[in-house]
């Protein structure tokens, strides 16, 4: 063949071989567009996966006992001195009066804080003073059974106002809280005579301006009844299932156990948070501290066991809101909640 004609065939092959690569190139591409290198490809070439969406941050705020982690949530929430306008305080040592008062701390713009039954704790003293100007008002729950006069007397003493919310009994104490939020629209009813289903219904109050009753267990209480006749219009949800036996009208917001509660209440009210608090469900003061801050921020409160495993439900709960939770706030040490949990939230966050 004459030279001439073997150079005109070899440029036709050239030609041909660039269109075939190019449409093997197309193929490959497919949808993602004439754009896309051949290291976007899989070539190997310079290739960068994207980043892995960023794992939550997991912070502790804890103190030596319930007392100084109360402390520490205040002094999170209102880092400047003088910041709150008025503290909510209850007795530290049981749960009644106590853990009605979350709802009340977030509506007058300050911290719950706590301390013993026969007098004003040293340090809850110091906080109080740091975080409320002189002159401020101290809301206490119950009456002088759960905080005695010497309390009241030593606020007065340094210069605070103290208001008194109670009742004759805790069923009563919750109403006169009730009150004082200004006939609220929304109301969670709670077991009075168990604690954890009340601090699972405590952020979710706080996020809808409402309030915590009390049932007698799985039968309504008459102050409860009194106040719900009186109040004809109110939404109602009934928090665990003593509640929702107590008060069949109301939306049952119910799970198999204390833990799963928390996370019915949770799928309830926050189906996309960027944070969530977590706490013992064993012991009631660390959530009870936890409730204003949380609810004022659109967050649950998760319950847990004090060790591993971490409950199904809120290991669940967790995994399904990975995409939008940011930070998780543990609150009280690892007494309450260990490191083991810890470690075990931040795996269900895909950590």
């Amino acid at each position: 063949m004459p030279t001439g004609s073997r150079r005109r065939f070899a440029l036709i092959g050239g030609v041909v071989a660039l269109v075939v690569a190019g449409l093997v190139s197309s193929a490959l591409l497919g949808s993602r567009g004439a754009s896309v290198s051949y290291a976007q490809v899989g070539y190997g070439y310079g290739y960068a996966p994207p980043p892995s969406p960023p794992v939550a941050t997991i912070a502790r705020l804890a103190g030596a006992d319930r007392i100084q982690t109360a402390i520490q949530v205040s002094q999170s929430q209102f880092p400047t001195a003088g910041s709150a306008r008025a503290v909510v305080l209850a007795r530290a040592d049981i749960y009644p009066d106590a853990m009605v008062g979350g709802p009340l701390a977030a509506h007058v713009g300050g911290p719950l804080l706590l301390t013993e039954s026969a007098g004003l704790d040293a340090a809850t003293q110091a906080e109080i003073q740091r975080v409320l100007p002189a002159g401020g008002t101290v809301y206490l729950l119950g009456g002088t059974g759960a905080l005695s006069p010497a309390v009241a007397t030593s606020l007065t003493g340094l210069g605070f106002h103290v208001t008194r919310y109670w009742g004759s009994t805790r069923f009563g104490t919750a109403i006169a809280v009730a009150d004082a939020l200004g006939n609220p629209t929304t109301i969670f009813e709670a077991t009075g005579l168990n604690y954890p289903d009340a601090l699972s219904a405590g952020p979710a109050a706080v996020a809808k301006g409402g309030a915590i009753l009390l049932t007698d267990g799985s039968v309504q209480s008459s102050d409860t009844a009194a106040y719900l006749s009186a109040h004809p219009g109110v939404t109602r949800y009934a928090v665990g299932g003593p509640a929702a036996s107590a008060d069949r009208s109301a939306t049952p917001l119910v799970g198999a156990d204390r833990f799963a509660t928390s996370v019915a209440v949770a799928n309830q009210f926050f189906t996309s948070p960027g944070t969530v608090g977590v706490a013992t469900g064993m012991n009631f003061p660390d959530a009870l501290s936890a409730t204003p801050d949380l609810g004022t921020i659109d967050a649950p409160i998760l319950l847990v066991d004090p060790t591993t495993p971490l409950p199904a439900s809120v290991a669940a709960y967790l995994s399904t809101r990975s995409s939008t939770i940011t930070t998780v706030s543990i609150f009280g040490g690892t007494g309450a909640v260990s490191s083991g949990v810890s470690v075990a939230i931040s795996t269900a966050l895909g950590g």
